[in-house]
């Protein structure tokens, strides 16, 4: 990282040097007019000019050092192509303007999952009689929100250091946000403020089309989730099954290499992309799983196993398929675990703060009511532990909001709801109707995530079925090419043209391979998007035991 940063200043330094050659000074000209408008919404606190500058002297140095190599080979080679490298430097010229893109729409992604929740909580606050600005200096001292809090602490900063006003900062901010739906409530903020309105009511609007916003992402998830998988299943079962066909029907060494290219390199890049990709398109929370230990044991219990067992479990494909199911047992059966807590802890937050609105009407305030219903009221396992060790806290006079801060649950949303509870408390702002609030939101939240989870779970069982497929496909073609064979004449085909008994069975155990392979990485899929974590791999553990058995038949 020293060295990194060396490097990077020595870069700085020799642009500044080389910052009044006329040709840098045009190509930076000519990049700056590109993104000096939108640097400041990707939030990057750079000086327009400085930054083209830096990109236009590493483009010119880049080009004068590639561009002899590149005239060198092609004078040798003979090759069109080796002109490539001279014109490679070329996209360091795009790079100053794909980092502003990226990193706006990266801002945008961010707040658009996280700016729903904030709503709740700036009305909360409200209510408290708190403005936007006080909700957003007090969100800049917690981490329940990391993207808004990186918000807050901009509007913070142009108030402390330019502005010198609060409404003045939240509109400078608002101006230069890339996301409309921001933009829009932020300055409508200051209107109604300015026009004497009514702001928890405008707020509490707010809210509402906030919740309609998170209810369809969700909604929106599980439908494009459910196609994403049937393109994914439809690559898995299409591709290799004629890949396996092919190699069985056209059997030679050629067919067990491109089976190894597509096992070997292929099939985790293809997976990995889709996984990628699914990530993207996922709703955001920030639950927290502690696998580290876990997936340290299951790959040294793995690579133990394949070790010590590598001449003893023949052929390879049985090896490969139990070292790999030692790894998803290990580890799918700590996430299962993990995740056992957090859908508990979930479950049981409607129904806790409908109890909390109850006792509140009839006179408690936040903190009575969390130790009373510790003692009184019965959730679940996981969470009755947790509201126990809150009661107890509580009862040795220490604070909500320490209690909150100290919280040490799996679940986001339960750590967002004690967040409000406490925030609820320090403002003195605490209303039955508020409460009602929070809990309409929390419980459609918790119903929308579990309807995704259920929609998209159907497509697990399509998934479980490849290996099962991809086997049936090796019976099928082994069963019509071997008695072909059996029958054919001694004399009537060329020796060369028939494959010998070693080329069979490789091209045999490359398949099975290949269908091991498969299972597993199609078991991650299904994890990410079911479970929306690569941690679930009981998925793959299920897949690779319909490995088992479908090669069972096989043999």
């Amino acid at each position: 990282g020293q060295k990194k940063g060396e490097g990077k200043r020595y870069l700085s330094h020799l642009s500044s040097s080389m910052g009044d050659q006329p040709l840098i000074q045009y190509i930076a000209r000519v990049l700056e007019n590109s993104v000096k408008d939108e640097i400041p919404k990707a939030l990057m606190f750079l000086n327009p000019t400085v930054y083209s500058k830096f990109y236009s002297a590493l483009f010119l140095l880049t080009l004068a050092a590639l561009m002899p190599s590149g005239v060198v080979l092609f004078l040798v080679l003979r090759n069109p192509l080796a002109l490539l490298l001279v014109l490679s430097p070329f996209i360091i010229v795009l790079l100053p303007i794909m980092e502003v893109k990226v990193k706006i729409s990266n801002r945008k992604s961010d707040t658009l999952n996280e700016f729903p929740f904030f709503m709740v909580y700036a009305a909360t606050i409200q209510a408290a009689g708190l403005s936007l600005f006080s909700a957003l200096d007090r969100l800049a001292e917690w981490r329940i929100l990391p993207k808004i809090k990186r918000e807050a602490l901009v509007v913070k900063r142009d108030y402390m250091f330019f502005s010198h006003n609060p409404l003045a900062a939240i509109e400078n901010v608002a101006k230069q946000h890339p996301d409309e739906n921001v933009k829009t409530i932020f300055l409508g903020y200051t209107s109604v403020l300015r026009s004497g309105g009514d702001l928890v009511v405008y707020l509490n609007s707010k809210v509402k089309d906030g919740l309609a916003a998170v209810v369809e992402k969700w909604r929106r998830y599980a439908e494009s989730a459910s196609t994403l998988g049937e393109i994914s299943l439809s690559v898995f079962l299409m591709f290799p099954s004629l890949l396996i066909a092919m190699s069985v029907a056209f059997a030679s060494d050629y067919s067990v290499v491109m089976m190894q290219l597509y096992g070997y390199l292929i099939l985790p890049l293809l997976g990995g992309f889709m996984i990628f990709g699914i990530h993207f398109s996922q709703p955001k929370f920030y639950d927290s799983y502690d696998m580290n230990r876990a997936l340290s044991i299951a790959i040294i219990a793995a690579a133990a196993f394949g070790a010590a067992t590598f001449f003893l479990i023949q052929p390879l494909p049985y090896w490969l398929a139990s070292t790999l199911l030692i790894f998803s047992v290990i580890t799918g059966a700590e996430y299962l675990r993990e995740q056992s807590e957090v859908s508990k802890v979930e479950k049981a937050l409607p129904n806790f703060l409908r109890d909390i609105t109850e006792m509140m009407k009839i006179g408690y305030d936040i903190s009575q009511a969390l130790i009373n219903l510790s003692k009184q009221r019965q959730y679940n396992k996981v969470f009755d532990r947790l509201l126990k060790r809150v009661s107890e806290h509580l009862e040795m006079n220490m604070p909500l909001r320490r209690v909150a801060e100290k919280m040490a649950v799996r679940s986001w949303l339960c750590r967002y709801t004690f967040f409000i509870l406490s925030e609820i408390v320090d403002t003195g702002g605490g209303t039955p109707e508020v409460l009602e609030n929070l809990t309409g939101f929390v419980n459609s939240v918790v119903i929308e995530k579990s309807k995704a989870k259920s929609t998209t779970r159907t497509y697990s069982f399509l998934g479980y079925a490849t290996p099962a497929f991809l086997s049936a496909v090796m019976v099928f073609m082994a069963n019509m090419l071997f008695p072909s064979l059996g029958s054919m004449s001694f004399g009537s085909t060329p020796i060369a043209v028939l494959p010998n008994a070693t080329t069979l069975t490789l091209i045999a155990d490359t398949g099975m391979m290949v269908v091991v392979l498969t299972a597993f990485v199609v078991g991650l899929l299904i994890a990410k998007i079911v479970d929306m974590s690569v941690y679930a791999t009981y998925h793959s553990a299920i897949a690779l035991v319909i490995c088992f058995v479908s090669f069972t038949f096989i043999r």
